[in-house]
């Protein structure tokens, strides 16, 4: 309620959330007013929850908002009993115990780069960080044991909700993109925003997250265009640049290079060396550009469809 709350308040200026309360949620952490997982075994539970929820609907009262949680509220009860059956533990002491015995550990983060709080399209961004070193934060890792960083790319851009996108297709091929590659938000279901791939903002990613090795998902996406570009750098008031700058919401013209498409289904290949001679110099071309390996290349939602490149240095 809060989260709708604050968007309808700012009008036309809204960042798009999803409308799940993350945002409010995170003032209540940063506030040091939040009532945490943990708080659920606590005795003077009814105490701590009362207190949140009286400062909550002061603020929605403030706001003007009607609104009702009746529903919502013992929904969120229940789940709270629910939670009460699981063993709870410290993280930090369950993944840095794991890693103590040589245990190999795979953390996977939420949301992409530009989301994030700090490092993101601000304000266009959520509430939390986003990048590699999240790890960190949300976990209690020491960054000396985070070994390997993989970035998960898409082979064109996508965005949901507002915020710059400086490489976005209002056209036909921007619908096509959408539709062949079904992006659509997961949460919310909204249309994605389309684009061709940016590498100024992806050279950005790759920097900030330390990534070691790219994983280049939806290929097979663009394999009915004739021709695929890619942005190599932006036009900001007349001047040409190739990083990626501290506000980015108006006046960014995207500099692209054309690169013949390879017109070829790729779906039904298992191997790298099926691949059509244009979609490898596609991918030697953003290979250079972005100075690192793609070394997994996908071309379909099967797992038949996943081609790992490079295999030796994988296995090592």
């Amino acid at each position: 309620m809060l989260d709708a709350a604050y968007e309808a308040a700012k009008g036309d200026a809204n960042v798009g959330t999803t409308g799940k309360g993350i945002g409010p949620t995170y003032t209540d952490k940063i506030s040091r007013t939040g009532v945490r997982v943990g708080d659920i075994l606590s005795p003077n539970l009814d105490e701590i929850y009362g207190k949140a929820k009286a400062r909550h609907e002061a603020i929605l009262k403030s706001l003007d908002y009607t609104y009702d949680i009746t529903e919502m509220e013992a929904a969120f009860l229940a789940g709270v009993a629910y939670l009460r059956e699981f063993h709870l533990v410290d993280s930090e002491h369950e993944i840095n115990g794991l890693l103590k015995q040589g245990k190999s550990v795979l953390c996977e983060g939420a949301q992409g780069t530009l989301l994030d709080v700090d490092f993101g399209s601000y304000p266009f961004v959520t509430s939390s960080n986003t990048i590699c070193a999240g790890a960190c934060t949300g976990l209690g890792i020491g960054p000396n044991k985070i070994g390997n960083v993989f970035g998960i790319m898409k082979a064109y851009c996508t965005r949901v909700g507002s915020g710059p996108f400086p490489t976005e297709l209002f056209d036909e091929t921007g619908k096509t993109i959408r539709d062949l590659g079904h992006e659509y938000g997961a949460v919310t279901g909204r249309e994605r925003r389309c684009g061709w791939i940016d590498l100024v903002a992806l050279k950005y990613a790759i920097m900030v997250n330390g990534v070691t090795q790219l994983i280049m998902m939806k290929s097979d996406v663009l394999d009915q265009f004739e021709t695929i570009k890619a942005c190599v750098a932006y036009r900001i008031n007349g001047e040409e640049i190739d990083y990626f700058p501290y506000d980015i919401t108006e006046g960014v013209e995207p500099v692209y290079v054309e690169l013949p498409g390879w017109k070829t289904d790729m779906t039904r290949m298992t191997d790298e060396a099926e691949f059509p001679e244009e979609f490898n110099a596609y991918v030697s071309f953003l290979e250079e550009e972005l100075e690192t390996p793609i070394k997994i290349i996908s071309i379909g939602p099967d797992r038949a469809q996943t081609i790992i490149r490079y295999t030796e240095e994988i296995d090592d």
